[in-house]
């Protein structure tokens, strides 16, 4: 293992992704973690269900990468052939691991079941001189080894599964991994959304610019943008995060004043939760009325632990029969300035806040497409209001992409919309 930064290559395994029927989230999960971790990811590999292949990828990930990160391929089935492609790799038997097989026992026991099926016994069996890490969320544990080129771990597809090892079992080696380096790198990520790209980069580099090129030195930047909006993730090496951060700062607050308007504190990146933490530190509940984004906002908030805090419901108003009968919505307002209006949207906020009696309410309006534009409200045309008390506040926007593009981008921009209202009502 090299004495310097500590960097990782993931290997992701499974037909599913290459036939594209499953997105590999995974890899982009392993990444921000790592990342948190001073951790950098130098390397990604995607293979199908083939012992060659997963051999392959792995022997090439340890000549590139201290940590070797494999994900998928660990169930019951036939096709799960990762621990003896690895097993293969290292010229290691594959043993029993008591401790494993025990729980695997339990498991099915708790499920009524006598005994453990044949086929799932294939999980207690592991490479030999290597450590479980223990899977809270299903039964085929992790599996962390050592070999002279690097450290690799062994980790289930199952998203939820692999989060709760990489977070729970896994993390001490991590930390320890990160010890024995002599300069680790170090990340800080500002969240932004609400500003493409491009004008996001022009803001920031003209800020830049007045940096000093001796405090600019060994400091990187990269732009990371999706639908939902633009990271901006500094990078420095440093004995510590107080030493590297002192080498970002300059930087860092030369921009505060563009990034200012668009960026929210959030450790995940996820605006639901920094939306949902501002709600919980003040004691006030939401709820959404949705029309286009048809249940998306109340899905986001919902998937932030604890939401039952905060969240007090939300109704799906698609037509226009529902507008009126569940939330009030004016009929001769619809007939005069049509669903997707200023005014709908307000009383869909103003209704859904009074119905479910909630601090904020959220009410989005609009054509998704790809059908139902006109030449006034063309595809992509969304109004969002939200509520704070009797107060409202609406906008207009004008999305461009597919149904699915819209809708993402509307319901971001709704909680960006809640989540600088709460902010600014305490500046």
């Amino acid at each position: 293992m090299s004495k310097g930064a500590a960097s990782a290559a993931v290997v992701s395994v499974g037909n599913e992704l290459l036939f594209g029927e499953t997105l590999d989230t995974n890899a982009a999960w392993l990444g921000r973690k790592l990342a948190t971790l001073g951790i950098s990811v130098v390397r990604g590999y995607t293979v199908g269900d083939v012992a060659e292949d997963i051999g392959w990828a792995v022997r090439d990930a340890i000549q590139v990468a201290d940590l070797v990160l494999v994900t998928g391929g660990l169930g019951p089935t036939p096709d799960d052939l990762t621990k003896v492609a690895v097993a293969n790799v290292l010229g290691r038997d594959l043993v029993v691991d008591d401790r494993v097989r025990e729980s695997l026992q339990a498991r099915y026991r708790e499920q009524g079941m006598d005994d453990v099926p044949p086929a799932a016994y294939d999980q207690a069996y592991v490479p030999a001189d290597s450590e479980s890490l223990h899977n809270a969320e299903g039964t085929a544990p992790g599996i962390f080894l050592s070999c002279d080129e690097a450290t690799i771990v062994l980790l289930p597809g199952v998203p939820r599964e692999l989060e709760d090892i990489v977070s729970g079992s896994l993390l001490p080696h991590l930390e320890r991994l990160q010890r024995d380096s002599s300069d680790r790198v170090w990340h800080h990520v500002i969240h932004t959304t609400g500003v493409a790209e491009s004008r996001l980069t022009a803001l920031v580099e003209e800020r830049l610019a007045d940096v000093p090129d001796a405090e600019r030195l060994g400091v990187g930047l990269a732009y990371l943008p999706d639908l939902c909006g633009v990271d901006l993730r500094f990078t420095a090496s440093g004995l510590s995060r107080d030493e590297a951060f002192a080498r970002m700062a300059p930087l860092v607050q030369s921009i505060e004043g563009v990034v200012k308007p668009y960026r929210f504190e959030s450790d995940s990146g996820d605006l639901a939760e920094a939306v949902s933490q501002i709600l919980r530190e003040r004691g006030m509940t939401i709820a959404t009325a949705e029309s286009c984004t048809g249940g998306l906002i109340a899905k986001k908030v919902t998937g932030v632990e604890g939401a039952s805090d905060v969240f007090a419901g939300g109704i799906v108003a698609y037509s226009n029969e529902a507008k009126i009968a569940l939330l009030g919505v004016s009929a001769i307002d619809l007939a005069e300035h049509g669903a997707v209006s200023e005014t709908v949207a307000t009383q869909l906020a103003l209704g859904v806040s009074d119905l479910l009696n909630s601090d904020v309410g959220i009410g989005v309006t609009g054509v998704a497409g790809p059908s139902g534009g006109t030449e006034d409200k063309p595809v992509g045309t969304v109004w969002i209001a939200t509520s704070l008390g009797d107060e409202v506040a609406a906008t207009i926007c004008r999305y461009s992409g597919g149904r699915d593009a819209v809708r993402a981008k509307a319901g971001q921009a709704a909680l960006a919309a809640v989540y600088r209202r709460l902010v600014d009502a305490t500046a």
